[in-house]
Formats: structure tokens, C-alpha cells, sequence
């Protein structure tokens, strides 16, 4: 088979009207994971990993694949509305990304300072 047929047979798989449902439900309840505080992208997958057990093969990836992508762009809620970093991944962007990012630089500077200062000297001992 080439390419264009397995990719083909990819969408004939997923764009059923059960595989269509899938994703509705699952891009919902994970927006709805990615935007409250707390709940994240992984710990979603982890508490609907049970109901894919009585779902086929490619019905639960499907549903797996829209729930991780619904709360991915979930945290993006809070990221636009509030100006904090949505997701714990984002966390560390957080000066680069929103306001105050002067503030956030100058901590890095400073925390850094005596390495660059005499980090060297203090290697030694």
C-alpha cells in the first residue's frame, strides 16, 4: 500500500459518525480539564482511561487523541482571560509570554550573578 491509501484508511477509520461523537465529547470535557485549575492533559487521559476499555481499538484512541487536545487548548482559557500560564508546562514562559517580564528577567540576572561573578572560585573549593 502507499502512503496516500494508509492515510486514506486512517480517515475512513476515524471519520465515522461513532468517531465523530468521540472527538465532540472528548475536545468538550477536555477543554473543560484544561481550563479549571489543577487538572491537566495527563490527568484527564488517566481518569478516561477506563471507559475506553469497552470502546474499540479505534474508537478509544480517538477519543484519547481529542480529550489531549481539548485540554492542551483548554489552558489557553485561563493563559488569554487571566494572563497566567494555563498549563504547568507553560509555567516556566511565564516572563517570556505575558507582563512583567522585566521583573522575571531580573530575578534569573540576579539569582545568576555570582556564578558569573566568581562561580569559578567557588568551583574549586
Amino acid at each position: 500500500m502507499s502512503v496516500i491509501d494508509l492515510i486514506g484508511v486512517g480517515f475512513s477509520t476515524v471519520l465515522t459518525p461513532m468517531g465523530i461523537a468521540l472527538m465532540f465529547v472528548g475536545v468538550a470535557v477536555g477543554i473543560v480539564f484544561g481550563a479549571l485549575p489543577g487538572l491537566s492533559a495527563t490527568m484527564a487521559i488517566a481518569l478516561f482511561l477506563p471507559v475506553t476499555y469497552a470502546l474499540a481499538a479505534d474508537d478509544a484512541m480517538t477519543l484519547l487523541m481529542a480529550l489531549f487536545i481539548g485540554a492542551i487548548s483548554g489552558g489557553l482559557i485561563s493563559a488569554i482571560l487571566l494572563h497566567i500560564p494555563g498549563t504547568p508546562a507553560a509555567g516556566h514562559r511565564r516572563g517570556v509570554q505575558f507582563p512583567g517580564h522585566d521583573i522575571f528577567h531580573h530575578s534569573i540576572n540576579v539569582h545568576r550573578a555570582p556564578d558569573r561573578a566568581g562561580g569559578d572560585q567557588l568551583r574549586r573549593l
